[in-house]
């Protein structure tokens, strides 16, 4: 693990991985941002808001996980520097996704009238609906992003999409001062100025890469021979064929996390208040694992492409070492620091406690996580994603969530046992993961 190809490939994929993980830590501060504001209007607009956001983001998913389906083609296709090919997979990428977007778009707002038989608060529904429908907007210029992002880091770049997120998730933390409290001459727009402020900062997003690649000369090689008129349905094919079980996955993985909010809910509100800090916390040190294992797609993609068979292992290997380094560094911290980090979010000791409890299984918990995620981005660097999309199935629907509500409401272990839950799960994804990874990687190796 220590010999020069190991060296270098933890350079690589490093180098790879770091634009990714401050772009996505971009995001979680705007978010982050996003809640303090609205939230001091009232806990109305706050919980509204959070309403909103949640649909949004089961949509928004669907369409990453199709966008996401380009990166390994376009890796591929970039390994055997054929670079007519990134281009074609680009253009037909970004059709796929901008009509998932309409549609999706269109189904958002069609579904405005079925909020109000969600069993939320009238006052609740009441503030998120022109939200809600704003937000819907928006899923147009973030699928104009994604497939542009996932391009760009098909052909190992990682950077432009970075500095697009940090630079107007910027601006959208100073508009959403601007509009929502009213500053600046413009009217008080509470929390649907959080919503347009959202909305032109995306806007701002995705343009911002399509004037990057079509206005840079770097790019010409991939694009100047697109007949932008004429379309292929192969390759749509294709991108549909990786892109839609990576969205099942991503929407399996988000939705048992949510019902597992829900069943800390059922327990009480301190218990969904320690759920909600632990996975805040959990949800940072999981960001650069999301990172290593992007940068493993893109890495492992780039090598299949040019049929360095024998570098696709050790690259692996590399990234995997990666993120069971920083995972064990931040299951340490985050033991010793059990009780001072739950302390930031609330003074209420019985909360407190229980999130120091949770953390002490989250310490473990994400040490699988980051290997489970790792193993999955190496997996689709390969064009594997059938298979592991029925081992998150498996590891959460039917693994981490029923042990979690027996171990819960059975032997009445309350939240700790959820979270027991998520980590059997995560074990169990992880050894899959890995061993399938290991499969196919001797399989290629013998062809």
């Amino acid at each position: 693990m220590l010999s020069k190809p190991y060296i270098e490939n933890y350079k690589i994929n490093l180098s790879l991985a770091y634009p990714i993980m401050l772009g996505q830590v971009g995001h979680i501060l705007t978010g982050i941002a996003d809640s303090i504001m609205v939230g001091n209007i009232s806990a109305e607009h706050l919980a509204a808001g959070a309403l909103g956001h949640s649909i949004y983001i089961v949509f928004f998913i669907l369409g990453l996980g199709i966008a996401t389906g380009i990166t390994p083609l376009v890796g591929i296709a970039y390994g055997e520097k054929n670079y007519r090919e990134c281009g074609v997979y680009f253009k037909n990428g970004l059709l796929s996704v901008m009509v998932i977007g309409l549609i999706m778009m269109l189904l958002m707002i069609a579904s405005v009238p079925l909020l109000d038989y969600i069993g939320q608060a009238p006052e609740v529904i009441k503030l998120a609906k022109s939200y809600y429908v704003i937000s819907s907007l928006s899923l147009i210029p973030s699928m104009l992003f994604v497939s542009f992002k996932q391009f760009t880091e098909g052909i190992t770049l990682t950077k432009p999409a970075m500095y697009a997120s940090i630079v107007f998730n910027l601006v959208n933390v100073f508009l959403n001062y601007i509009f929502i409290y009213g500053n600046f001459g413009f009217p008080r727009m509470e929390l649907d100025g959080a919503g347009w402020a959202s909305l032109i900062a995306r806007t701002g997003m995705g343009l911002s890469l399509v004037f990057y690649v079509f206005f840079n000369p770097d790019f010409k090689i991939y694009t100047d021979k697109l007949d932008w008129k004429k379309y292929s349905i192969n390759h749509i094919k294709r991108i549909l064929k990786l892109g839609l079980p990576i969205s099942l996955q991503f929407l399996l993985e988000v939705g048992s996390f949510t019902f597992g909010a829900l069943m800390m809910g059922w327990l009480g509100s301190n218990e969904l208040a320690a759920h909600q800090i632990a996975i805040s916390i959990a949800g940072f040190t999981y960001l650069a694992a999301s990172g290593i294992g992007s940068a493993a797609t893109i890495r492992l993609s780039n090598l299949l492409g040019e049929r360095k068979i024998g570098e696709l292992k050790v690259s692996g290997n590399a990234s995997l070492v990666l993120v069971l380094i920083w995972m064990s560094i931040a299951a340490v911290l985050m033991i010793l620091l059990r009780y001072h980090l739950p302390s930031l979010y609330v003074s209420e000791l019985p909360v407190i406690e229980l999130t120091a409890s949770l953390f002490i299984v989250a310490a473990f918990f994400q040490i699988f996580d980051g290997v489970q995620v790792t193993a999955l981005g190496a997996l689709r660097g390969i064009k594997d994603v059938r298979v592991p999309t029925f081992i998150s199935l498996l590891s959460y629907w039917i693994i981490a969530l029923p042990v979690g509500y027996i171990l819960a409401f059975t032997f009445e272990l309350g939240a700790v046992g959820i979270w027991l839950g998520y980590l059997s799960g995560l074990f169990i994804a992880a050894i899959l993961l890995f061993f399938r990874f290991r499969k196919l990687i001797k399989s290629l190796s013998n062809t």
